[in-house]
This record gives C-alpha cells, structure tokens and sequence, in this order.
C-alpha cells in the first residue's frame, strides 16, 4: 500500500504554472484512474467596435472575369474557457452590421494547492484555486435583405453555453448581447491509494444572453448548463422552418463560495464553562470535560 500511496502522489505533482496558463493531473496506477485540467488566460484588455453597411454585388476583373459576391465574418475568442465565436456568410444583396467586444482579464495570482489526508484514513483530499477573473461583454446586429445569409454563433463560460443557427435566409436581422463573468474557479479531487474517487469544477461564473431575430429560413436555438462534475444538467434545442420572429433571454449563474466552519475543539465546554468562578480550584475528571457537566 505505501508503494501505492507514494506512486499516486508523484503522478499528482506533474504540473506547470506560468502568467497565463496551468495544468494539473492526478494519474492512479492501481486500476489506471486519472483526472486532468488545463486552464489558459492572461492579463488583458481588448476593445473592437465596428459597423458596415453596404450592398453585396459582383465585381468585374481584369480581362472581364466576374467575381461572385459574398461577404464573410468571423470571430474566434477563447479567455480562461469564456468563449465567443460567430461565423456569418452572404451572398448578394444588402448588408449591414454593427459590432462591439469588450474583454477584461487577470491572470497574475499564483493558483493555491493543497493536499489534506486525515490521520488513519486512505483518502486524500486535493484542492485547487484559481483566481484569474475574466469579464466579455459583446453585442451584434445585423440586417439583411438578399439571396441567402448564414450566420452562426456560440458563447460559452466554463461548460455552459447558448448556440444560435439561422441559415438559408433571404430576409434576416438580429439584435444580439451578451455578457460573460468568470470570477473564479475552485477544484476538488478525492482519491484513494486503489482510485480517483470524484472530482468536483466549481467555476463561479454568469452568462446573460439575449436575442431579438427576424428569420425567413431555419433557426436553430440550443442551451446547456453543466454541474460541477461537467455533467449537463439543463439542456434545451428547438428548430424554427419558416418566417419567425424569435426573442430570448437567458440568464445561467453558478456560485460557489469556500467557507470552513471554525469550531473550537473543546466547543461544548468552553462555552458551558465561562461563568465558572476563577477561584474555582477542584479537579476536573474526564467525565466533566467532554460530557459538558463542568457547570
């Protein structure tokens, strides 16, 4: 067993830390268990806005060769696992869209571990912190009258996430927000010298979302909200064919906060004993301490 324990926790100090991204794993030889987190961020501030309004229509080359129209958009962000990516693809006709992306985020503060194993126990407790916050506030309109338009789009915290689809159509418009907070992240293994026992994600973090859309062809909506153990919990999907005019709100928050109950050892009697007299100078037995009959 001692040849177990000392394999277990060798495999668990592999780890790296640096400013902006961690990896920490625990690997069980007894029966080939393991458990694995990469995290990536920095300390960064961005701000984009843009707006374009114009009309999509072929363009004559050199030797009279004519190019096809289409327009093309693509957004591709990923801090510390708070996501937002959007793709939209036109063909002829009029286009006009407007954008705004804000992201704030630290990642300076050390990431805290600590190893806990109770006295006569085979269990050990590992806990992670990580304090690298993250803030993404973004915003997208777009309007559309022409051939066809697709325009897809994702974002993400920390395992929830809301996907939006509209593809194949001619008359389209959308008013997007949405904001993204990561505040911290907290981790939790278990394991034993046989096994990993469970492990526990606790990011505190928010996702607000909202749409207004005008759609002629197929929309696509979809959520998902994970618990600590990164399994779905709520999960929804629904497919619009036709002419919709579609609004939604969504709001996902996770809270998770480290609170250690401090007691004292002798708790009962130091509290049942504060009035006894100072000039008391009798012996106490075993039976008055602990079974809180001092007073």
């Amino acid at each position: 067993m001692k040849k177990a324990l000392i394999l277990l926790l060798l495999a668990g100090l592999i780890s790296s830390a640096s400013a902006n991204s961690w990896t920490y794993g625990i690997d069980n030889v007894t029966d080939g268990s393991s458990w694995w987190i990469h995290r990536e961020s920095g300390t960064i501030g961005f701000d984009m806005s843009s707006s374009f309004e114009g009309q999509i229509s072929p363009i004559e080359g050199p030797g009279g060769r004519v190019l096809d129209p289409y327009h093309s958009h693509y957004v591709n962000v990923n801090v510390n696992d708070v996501r937002l990516k959007e793709v939209t693809g036109t063909l002829a006709g009029t286009y006009s869209a407007e954008d705004e992306i804000k992201i704030r985020a630290e990642a300076e503060a050390d990431v805290n571990r600590t190893y806990f194993k109770p006295s006569g126990d085979d269990i050990w407790y590992v806990t992670l912190e990580e304090n690298w916050p993250v803030c993404l506030n973004a915003s997208r309109s777009i309007d559309y009258v022409g051939l066809v338009i697709n325009d897809r789009e994702c974002v993400g915290n920390n395992g929830d996430a809301v996907t939006t689809n509209f593809l194949y159509n001619n008359e389209y418009s959308k008013e997007r927000k949405t904001s993204l907070q990561l505040d911290r992240l907290n981790a939790t293994i278990v394991a034993t010298d046989d096994t990993i026992l469970w492990a526990d994600v606790l990011p505190t973090k928010s996702l607000d979302y909202e749409i207004e859309s005008h759609s002629t062809g197929i929309a696509d909506l979809k959520y998902k909200q994970v618990d600590p153990n990164t399994q779905v919990v709520n999960y929804g999907a629904e497919r619009y064919h036709g002419i919709y005019d579609i609004t939604r709100k969504i709001k996902m928050e996770s809270v998770y906060i480290n609170e250690t109950i401090e007691t004292d050892w002798l708790s009962c009697c130091v509290g049942g004993c504060s009035d006894v007299d100072l000039d008391y100078v009798g012996v106490w037995n075993g039976a008055e301490v602990f079974g809180c009959v001092c007073s």
